[in-house]
């Protein structure tokens, strides 16, 4: 998408009576699809509100400059209108999860943390040391199901950035529910790409890999604080 400048002069969050909404020059933030971003939460709207006060101005500034905007933009226009759709396709990437693969140099503590995790939501998918397809059971489907029926639109959100960031809905899920933390997900989801920089040494294009995932890693579940801190 082309970069557009900056055009406002004002920012502000306009309070109602059960929702918050940043405001440019006192007029709300229109959403590709028309709806207004407005958000439940007092810190997420401030949050969003600084995105926007943060670009210079007269600036050139992309969707990439607001990650959290386009959180909620997404939630808002993509996810809340139908949550059912949302959760199935997330669930489609259940079928082959990455998870499922052991990866070379991976961290056994961080590693056994999120399995253990799994186990206690009647999760126990198959894993495999190949890299043929592995086949899962109908009881690991139902429980993978059922931990998505129990996500709300922002947890879904953030669900949808972070299973393309991590390689992993299950990694995901057990992040988002608090089952890990963001360093032990981060060391999962990272362990091939760090095994090979300890193996074949100095690498850019793969630690910028590194340093994007851990990235998105960081502004989805700030999103999530924020929505949460209402």
């Amino acid at each position: 998408m082309s970069a557009r400048k900056r055009f406002w002069s004002l920012v502000s969050v306009k309070q109602d009576e059960a929702s918050f909404t940043p405001q440019l020059d006192g007029r709300p933030i229109r959403l590709p699809q028309g709806h207004v971003l407005s958000v439940q939460s007092h810190a997420l709207a401030d949050a969003i509100a600084d995105e926007w006060k943060s670009i210079a101005e007269g600036a050139a500034f992309t969707p990439e400059d607001l990650p959290l905007t386009r959180m909620a933009g997404t939630m808002i226009e993509r996810v809340r209108p139908d949550l059912m759709a949302a959760r199935e396709a997330l669930f489609r990437f259940a079928v082959d999860d990455g998870l499922c693969y052991r990866a070379y140099g991976r961290d056994l503590e961080a590693h056994e943390h999120v399995f253990s995790w799994l186990n206690h939501h009647a999760v126990h998918p198959s894993v495999t040391d190949g890299l043929m397809p592995v086949e899962q059971s109908d009881a690991y489907y139902a429980a993978v199901r059922h931990l998505l029926a129990e996500q709300d639109e922002a947890s879904l959100t953030v669900l949808g950035v972070l299973t393309q960031a991590l390689g992993s809905l299950l990694l995901s899920l057990a992040v988002v529910s608090d089952g890990i933390n963001e360093g032990q997900a981060r060391s999962v989801a990272c362990a091939d790409e760090e095994h090979q920089l300890s193996v074949w040494g100095g690498d850019a294009e793969l630690q910028q890999a590194i340093d994007r995932r851990a990235e998105d890693l960081r502004t989805a579940m700030n999103y999530l604080r924020l929505y949460r801190h209402v």
